[in-house]
């Protein structure tokens, strides 16, 4: 963990003393950046010099913080680090995706222990060790040519803190954040020190930093009256002149509010259809020329408006509409996220539809109850259109790295952006021959956990191992090597993508992978009731056995059994380790709750099939089987 360090600043004591602001003196850059200009605007357009700027990007909630509201749990709430930072920005520039939004800066409560992702500590005190995150992500974004949207807190989605979290540090009601002197006080000390803060990494202060597209108040600050608006534009105008600032209400009933200190209005759009005439709808409504964005949008299939047929259609259809419209500035999809630096993505779930979650890119067959695959194409090809350019080859992916293992050939690596799969090769000498033993193998299938198993190897064998990245234009180098690796155990790892792995089951057995965050992100399950089983064969003697469930309500456990022969089955006892996951925040999930259970035990000698057999409503989740593999 972080050491965290709090730093106190002045804050709103300075315009009680009646000390003067100073605005943002400008910085000489050290560090290399893609960017001649800020971002500027003239009526209802953004222009990049004088060109006009429009743009197609995404929502990348956890380029900045950890992005699992949903459970907390413990092993996901880390910062990202620098490598999955810049994974994140490969895959934005591979897209063409020119902007990125950020979430909101978390805020402990006033209650809550200071956590290395607490940004904001409490009125006017600090975390510096998560601002060198933002360091990082500034430096990579001047590097790799993406301006930035800060949110810099929240109304609505204040998971990680917002609004009411600056009330509840003063004893006070969260409607009172927009009008009490001390809160608008308050959130002002954030302001200055978000924005007038030094880059560590590139010595350019954040209000001189040109990938800074616009300061956004906070997300869908929707409660916020005019006049709170009006003076906190104001006051970001005078912290950073240079840069713009984006409203950030969602309040498609109500007029669009224009101040001449806010340069964009957002719209959300998360209605199943009809987008382009919402958007006629709200620039109707503007009064004065400012240029409109989608701030967040998500193309969700709910067999109505969205469909598995038609999704790609019409997603076409929307942004020949917004090309078409020169006053909607673009769009940003909701949401993605990166590869994992021990290997595969991470994920998070959308808890309003059932068999959705964060887009990985270039897309895989595992989304396809949300059509990835075609949705990832098609933003592409929209993110150079709206930037009248040519849609080129997709690059030819890095090389991966393979993570470290030992006796045991079950291992990951990490991910190349805009790779769609992965050869796994082995070899008796470290200079080859190279043998492939697995072709497109996906790291977008199986989350926080090893990618590949080699159950082809055998106990008393010794092989080095290498992977390489490939996807539709052609194959990576060969990542580093690992090895020597002298075999002593294998694996039977099965994730239950499918029953491909399973030697026998019931019919009553089915694949689930929806409402994924009630399952601690873990993609794919074996759902079934009393009475279902499924059986499993290895091809030598089980060492020991290792299994994953979950219930919905009170369990009933799953029971297993072992045989030498597949015929005469004796009961296993597993260790069984209990965990109740929290409720979901809402949505579709209603607030439905899961608990994870762990099963782990060694097998007598000479058994090699395992029966596992429902006794009750369960979804198997895991199995890993470990043998001698000779």
């Amino acid at each position: 963990m972080n050491k965290i360090i709090i730093r106190i600043i002045a804050g709103a004591s300075m315009f009680a003393a009646g000390i003067t602001l100073t605005p943002c003196a400008h910085s000489a850059e050290t560090a290399p950046s893609r960017f001649q200009n800020y971002i500027t605007r003239q009526g209802s357009k953004l222009y990049d010099g004088d060109q006009v700027f429009r743009f197609v990007g995404a929502n990348l909630p956890g380029i900045m913080l950890p992005y699992d509201w949903t459970l907390y749990l413990p092993e996901r709430m880390n910062l990202p680090t620098p490598w999955e930072q810049e994974d994140a920005f490969k895959t934005l520039d591979q897209m063409n995706f020119r902007v990125v939004r950020t979430w909101n800066l978390p805020i402990r409560g006033p209650k809550e222990e200071p956590k290395p992702w607490h940004y904001v500590l409490g009125p006017g005190q600090f975390n510096e060790e998560p601002f060198k995150v933002l360091d990082s992500m500034f430096a990579l974004a001047n590097r790799y040519g993406v301006r930035v949207i800060f949110s810099l807190t929240a109304d609505a989605g204040d998971y990680l803190g917002g609004v009411g979290t600056y009330a509840a540090h003063r004893g006070k009601k969260r409607a009172e954040f927009f009008t009490d002197p001390q809160l608008r006080e308050d959130y002002k000390a954030t302001l200055r020190q978000v924005i007038l803060r030094t880059n560590s990494i590139t010595g350019v202060r954040y209000c001189d930093d040109k990938a800074v597209l616009a300061w956004q108040f906070g997300n869908e600050m929707d409660h916020a009256p005019d006049a709170w608006h009006a003076e906190m534009g104001a006051y970001l105008k005078r912290l950073a002149p240079k840069q713009l600032v984006a409203d950030t209400r969602h309040r498609p009933e109500n007029p669009v509010f224009i101040d001449a200190n806010i340069d964009m209005v957002t719209r959300h759009l998360y209605t199943s259809d009809g987008w382009s005439g919402v958007m006629k709808t709200q620039l109707a409504k503007i009064t004065d020329k400012r240029p409109m964005f989608v701030g967040e949008f998500g193309p969700y299939i709910d067999g109505k408006g969205f469909t598995h047929g038609n999704l790609t259609g019409k997603m076409r259809e929307f942004f020949d509409y917004v090309q078409s419209e020169p006053e909607i500035a673009g769009a940003l999809l909701w949401s993605m996220y990166f590869h994992h630096e021990q290997g595969g993505y991470y994920w998070h779930q959308i808890m309003t539809f059932p068999a959705v979650w964060s887009y990985h890119w270039p897309g895989f067959p595992s989304a396809d109850a949300q059509r990835e695959i075609g949705l990832m194409q098609t933003l592409r090809e929209a993110a150079f259109k709206i930037q009248n350019l040519p849609v080129p080859p997709m690059p030819i992916p890095g090389a991966p790295e393979l993570l470290p293992f030992s006796d045991l050939p079950m291992f990951s690596w990490r991910g190349s952006a805009g790779a769609s799969g992965y050869d796994i090769e082995r070899a008796s000498k470290a200079g080859g021959p190279w043998q492939v033993i697995a072709t497109n193998v996906s790291d977008a299938d199986i989350a926080y956990r090893p990618l590949f198993s080699d159950t082809t190897a055998r106990a008393g064998q010794t092989w080095f191992y290498r992977v390489t990245a490939r996807n539709v234009s052609g194959v990576s180098k060969p990542s580093n090597v690992v090895g020597p690796v002298k075999v002593k155990r294998i694996c039977l790892a099965d994730e239950l993508q499918d029953f491909s792995r399973v030697h026998a089951r019931s019919d009553g057995l089915t694949i689930n992978n929806d409402f994924n965050a009630l399952y601690a992100e873990y993609l794919f399950r074996a759902k079934g009731g009393a009475k279902e089983q499924l059986t499993y064969q290895v091809p030598a003697a089980m060492k020991s056995v290792k299994a994953v469930a979950f219930y919905a309500e009170d369990s009933t456990d799953l029971s297993f059994h072992v045989s030498a022969d597949g015929k005469k089955f004796t009961g296993l006892e597993l260790a069984r380790r209990a965990k109740q996951l929290p409720p979901t925040p809402g949505g579709a999930a209603g607030k439905q709750r899961r608990t994870l259970v762990e099963y782990e035990g060694t097998v007598s000698a000479g058994q090699k099939y395992l029966k596992i057999l429902w006794n009750g409503a369960a979804e198997l989740d895991r199995v890993e089987i470990e043998h001698a593999g000779k």
